[in-house]
């Protein structure tokens, strides 16, 4: 079953809330904007929260101003980001995939990849490629947040048996493919 099918046919309940008339318009506006029902707007606001929102707080992620984040990536050198992100990155990485998922996979690492990815308003596209899966990102985080990043993902894609190659880097994104090790 697929994820699509597996949404479709979930159990659902019928639920009355009152919300004040200011939410309520803005949601409407939303829906309009996004050319969507209200019904699946407030599902998605829902599972954001529970299955996000939540999460990352308990977990001990916080929000920055990407102007703040970009001048951290950038003002430190490409060997301290790529070290931090071996070590303390590699570490929170995995204490999140465990946290969210209860075990650490690769697609457990694709999916909170895609998901942070979407938090930070990073495009984010998956590609499968005969043997291997390439990920293409355009973002404006500063030119080291790309090197912290896949520094991060090759720590724990070791530990399942995966690696990155083919990265490719440019001012506007970066790309790079997963294969598993030994598939080379």
């Amino acid at each position: 079953m697929t994820l699509q099918e597996s949404r479709i046919l979930k159990k659902t309940d019928n639920v009355s809330i009152r919300i004040d008339s200011d939410l309520s318009n803005k949601l409407h506006e939303k829906c309009i904007e996004q050319k969507i029902s209200l019904n699946t707007l407030i599902n998605h606001l829902l599972e954001k929260q529970i299955n996000w929102n939540e999460l990352t707080a308990e977990m001990g992620w916080i929000s920055m101003f990407r102007s703040t984040f970009r001048e951290l990536m950038d003002s430190n050198s490409k060997e301290k980001i790529q070290k931090i992100a071996e070590t303390t990155g590699a570490i929170d990485l995995k204490n999140s995939l465990n946290y969210f998922y209860g075990y650490v996979d690769l697609d457990s690492i694709l999916d909170l990849f895609k998901k942070r990815c979407q938090d930070m308003n990073v495009q984010f596209r998956l590609i499968p490629v005969k043997n291997t899966m390439r990920i293409v990102i355009h973002h404006d985080l500063g030119k080291n947040w790309p090197f912290f990043l896949i520094t991060q993902m090759n720590s724990i894609l070791n530990e399942v048996g995966y690696r990155t190659i083919n990265e490719d880097y440019n001012n506007l994104g970066f790309s790079f493919e997963i294969i598993k090790v030994g598939d080379v």
